[in-house]
């Protein structure tokens, strides 16, 4: 019997400690996975707070600033540029041409001075309101903004001028500037010679019209057979047409006739 009751009690006891150390055990996980909801409802709450603070903060922001901000970020990897007022030496933008103007110009050019010699100089794309003035109550003061001649020869000793001469190009806007040029010289009573805007302008053909056109302005010419002054003709049909003469003004009476522009 006292066998039996020990057996019992022994039995009951360890019953009783299984029990108490299961209670335990679900004690610590309740609280383990309390503790761990507790964390996660706080991360939350962070969470939340933090994109409430940036939300507000951008709203605080100017948006010029936050584009800019976010077009850097998507754009990293712009490199940038030294400042205007950086130290560092540019490379030469410049280089000299080989030669002074176009070689159209530059072939009528020297054939003119040949023709001119060195009593005159020669400008080339004068501006004209650096020789002609105008009345502004007449004519407006942007009449002549933008308008220049081909080139200018003036005397040397005071650098008056002398003529003028214009490069004609092909086209309407050529044809209306030379007809605006044409008045021009016609007011301020100086001769305008014209060449076409090509290559091959002999000196002979500049001296024609160098003769015709401005010699023959300053300077009278006698018939070499009865005496009498002779006046400037043009040749309009024949070998000799466009080519300009020197004719006795008693013709058909007298034929006295000097060619102009003779070049040898």
């Amino acid at each position: 019997m006292r066998d039996i009751l020990c057996f019992c009690y022994t039995e009951s006891m360890v019953g009783f400690i299984t029990f108490c150390v299961i209670a335990t055990l679900v004690v610590i996980l309740l609280r383990y996975l309390r503790k761990r909801e507790m964390e996660a409802f706080l991360e939350a709450d962070m969470s939340a707070l933090e994109a409430f603070k940036t939300v507000n903060k951008e709203k605080a922001l100017d948006p010029i600033e936050v584009k800019a901000k976010n077009f850097v970020t998507a754009n990293s990897n712009i490199v940038n540029l030294p400042a205007a007022s950086s130290s560092q030496p540019l490379g030469s933008v410049y280089e000299l041409k080989k030669n002074v103007f176009d070689e159209i110009y530059r072939s009528f050019y020297q054939n003119l001075q040949k023709v001119v010699g060195g009593r005159y100089v020669i400008f080339v794309k004068v501006p004209v309101n650096e020789f002609v003035r105008i009345e502004r109550e007449k004519t407006g003061e942007k009449v002549l903004r933008g308008k220049w001649i081909s080139m200018l020869v003036c005397k040397s000793s005071d650098l008056s001028v002398v003529c003028g001469i214009q490069l004609r190009g092909a086209g309407m806007e050529f044809e209306r500037e030379f007809g605006f040029l044409k008045d021009l010289f016609r007011q301020i009573e100086k001769p305008l010679l014209d060449f076409p805007l090509v290559r091959d302008i002999s000196r002979a053909e500049i001296l024609e019209q160098w003769q015709t056109l401005v010699l023959a302005s300053n300077q009278a010419r006698n018939c070499p057979k009865c005496g009498n002054q002779m006046t400037m003709r043009k040749a309009v049909k024949g070998k000799n047409a466009g080519r300009s003469f020197w004719v006795c003004t008693r013709f058909p009476s007298c034929n006295g006739i000097t060619r102009i522009g003779r070049f040898n």
